[in-house]
Parts: C-alpha cells; sequence; structure tokens
C-alpha cells in the first residue's frame, strides 16, 4: 500500500508554482542570450565601420600630406612676378603650386592642386592642373591663376579622396614662428598667403548627421605637414 501511494504522488507531475519558476528561468535565459547576441552584433557593426573609415581617412590624409610637403613657390624667367606656392587658402578649400615626381622619372612635373571639402556631400576633392613649359629647358612652367575659391580652367585630373567625411575645419594654417593665421570671408590675405610654412589638416570620417558629430565608428586624425621648399625666407 505505502509503494502504490508513492507512485500516486509522482504521478501527479509538476506543480504550478515549479511551472511557473521554470519558465521564469527560461525566459530570462532567452532574454540574457538575445542580449549578448544583440551585443556582438553592434560590436562586430562599430568593428566594421571603424575599420573602412580608418582607411578612407588614412588613405586621404597620406594623399594630403604628400602634396603638401612638396608645396613650392613658382619662379617665373624674369624674377620680377613672384607666385608664391598658396594662392588661396580657406578652411575648407586650399590651392597651391607643387614641384613633384609622379612617375619616379627623372623630369619633375610641376602641379597646381587643390583640396576641397564639399559640406553638403561630405567628400574632399583632389584636383590638379599640369603646368605647361615656358620654355625650351622646362626649367619655368606657367599655371591657370585666381585669388577666388575656383578655376574655371579645366584640370588635368579630379579625384575623390574620402566620402562621408563629417563638416569641419579642415585646414589650419601656420606661419614659420608656429602663429596661426586666420582666414577671413574671403580666404587668407595676400601677406598671409605668402606667410604659410605648415598646414595642419584635422579630418573626421564617419557619421555625418548632427545629432551624431561622435558617433561610435568615427575616425579622427589630424597631422600637421611642414613644407620644406618654402622654410628659406620664412
Amino acid at each position: 500500500m505505502r509503494a502504490l501511494a508513492r507512485l500516486r504522488r509522482e504521478d501527479q507531475g509538476l506543480s504550478l508554482a515549479e511551472l511557473i519558476v521554470a519558465m521564469s528561468v527560461t525566459v530570462l535565459l532567452l532574454a540574457m542570450a538575445g542580449a549578448f547576441f544583440a551585443s556582438v552584433t553592434r560590436a562586430s557593426t562599430t568593428t566594421t565601420g571603424v575599420d573602412s573609415n580608418t582607411r578612407v581617412a588614412s588613405t586621404a590624409m597620406r594623399e594630403m600630406q604628400r602634396m603638401f610637403r612638396v608645396a613650392s613657390n613658382n619662379p617665373v624667367a624674369s624674377g620680377v612676378d613672384t607666385q608664391y606656392a598658396f594662392q588661396y587658402a580657406s578652411a575648407t578649400s586650399v590651392r597651391f603650386f607643387a614641384y613633384i615626381n609622379l612617375n619616379s622619372a627623372v623630369d619633375v612635373q610641376p602641379v597646381e592642386v587643390q583640396f576641397t571639402l564639399n559640406a553638403s556631400k561630405g567628400t574632399i576633392t583632389e584636383t590638379k592642373w599640369n603646368g605647361t613649359a615656358t620654355d625650351a629647358s622646362k626649367s619655368y612652367f606657367e599655371f591657370p591663376r585666381a585669388t577666388t575659391a575656383t578655376l574655371g580652367n579645366t584640370p588635368t585630373s579630379t579625384l575623390t579622396l574620402a566620402s562621408s567625411v563629417v563638416p569641419t575645419a579642415l585646414f589650419t594654417y601656420r606661419d614659420a614662428g608656429g602663429n596661426a593665421l586666420m582666414p577671413g570671408a574671403t580666404g587668407l590675405s595676400d601677406a598671409d598667403l605668402q606667410s604659410v610654412r605648415s598646414v595642419t589638416v584635422a579630418l573626421t570620417v564617419g557619421e555625418r548627421e548632427a545629432a551624431k558629430p561622435s558617433a561610435a565608428n568615427n575616425v579622427s586624425l589630424t597631422s600637421t605637414v611642414g613644407m620644406p621648399n618654402l622654410q628659406f625666407g620664412g
């Protein structure tokens, strides 16, 4: 009889309290698993975004550094019309002469370079105009010139260096003493253009929405580039 009574008690199954506890534990475990999955997904997305933005920012920064380092005054045969390296300079756009060796050849190809941040599109473009030799020995070159932010002449090449760029003051200019040169509404003055000896580039790539200026996947790079060709006489 005792054995039969024990079998009857064991056949009763789970009580309501036990069922509720089991369901609660299951729900808790599922919630923890879901939160972990969401966290891993967000971390993976952020890591991917940071990696992509780092590549974009690094590529653009390297090209701007390369060109700024070879900024040079443009000599003229008469020696009268001194064409200083920088023609136009503002917080978001800069145009200058550069004497560079593009193809590792013997001849140096002088170019006129302009970097421009388009705030509405979030892009940085590099525009180049090749110089035209004015003498048989190719010692002197002429370029299109203007004191404004744009040139009407057809460029030799145009390249988008970066996209998803956060609109900021991209360029800061300093003289030989390290003093900041402040652009006005029309860029740096003629006197300040002649005094530029270094340029600081502050570039942020990532989330461009005003409400998210410091998104988790944003990448910011800052570099101050000296111009050895312009140090003398500064």
